[in-house]
């Protein structure tokens, strides 16, 4: 059947028909754009490893389950050229340095270390966050509310192999957990827990077999002797990408 301008009402809704599928398909593509401009946890946390920004950082060492010593360092970084800047805010025991300027390129730079009023001039390795140049898989674990922030808390790991850091032949390797706290309204990395209690024994345990020339199972015992090798790290992330003033004395 026509209508009064010569077209068949079959041909009138299927152009309407068509009209709907295609604005659909705007609505349908316009939301996939939306998510596909909000990073990955995966991009986030490479871009944060080449970030300036200001930290707080807590290590708790433990004696089985008990925790009987902890140090709060606050500080900040510029990732390039690379400056640090820590300082020791807290600590339940004595500690070698009480605050420290680092600068340089490279895996060795400059460290400026204060201790008792005295500053020293020392040479160090870099240091970088962990899970650094880690092949790293996240898995979302669960979601928090902390500080009228809304959370996402992602499970990751990495393998340490200590035996070929320390070129040993008796077979060390250790894995590293840890939790990294995504704020999801601005998609920003705001903290990461590390869990060092299998690294720090087989690094302990390394270290003697490199400097001691003692057997593998010598080592392993000296090890079982030891306190404080478990060991917890919170790094707080503060002032991210913000504007990082760091000047070397």
């Amino acid at each position: 059947m026509k209508n009064g301008k010569g077209l068949y009402l079959g041909d009138i809704q299927m152009r309407k028909t068509m009209f709907i599928s295609m604005a659909f398909m705007v609505l349908v593509c316009t939301g996939c754009h939306s998510v596909s401009q909000e990073k990955s946890i995966e991009s986030v946390v490479s871009e944060f490893f080449e970030a300036d920004y200001e930290y707080r950082k807590v290590d708790i060492y433990f004696h089985g389950d008990t925790e009987f010593f902890s140090i709060v360092t606050e500080g900040k970084i510029i990732y390039s050229p690379y400056k640090e800047y820590r300082k020791i805010v807290e600590s339940s025991g004595q500690s070698l340095w009480d605050e420290m300027y680092l600068s340089g390129n490279g895996k060795v730079v400059d460290a400026k270390m204060n201790s008792n009023n005295e500053w020293h001039d020392v040479k160090m390795s870099r240091e970088y966050p962990y899970g650094y140049g880690e092949k790293l898989q996240f898995v979302l674990d669960r979601e928090e509310n902390a500080d009228n922030r809304k959370l996402e808390v992602y499970a990751a790991e990495y393998t340490v192999d200590v035996s070929k850091n320390f070129r040993l032949e008796e077979e060390l390797k250790a894995i590293v957990t840890q939790e990294y706290f995504l704020e999801k309204d601005s998609n920003t990395l705001v903290q990461i827990d590390t869990d060092l209690t299998d690294l720090n024994p087989k690094l302990f345990i390394a270290n003697d077999i490199s400097a001691n020339g003692v057997a593998l199972d010598i080592a392993q015992s000296h090890m079982e002797k030891e306190s404080g090798l478990s060991e917890i790290v919170k790094l707080e992330i503060l002032n991210y990408k913000g504007d990082i003033w760091i000047e070397v004395p």
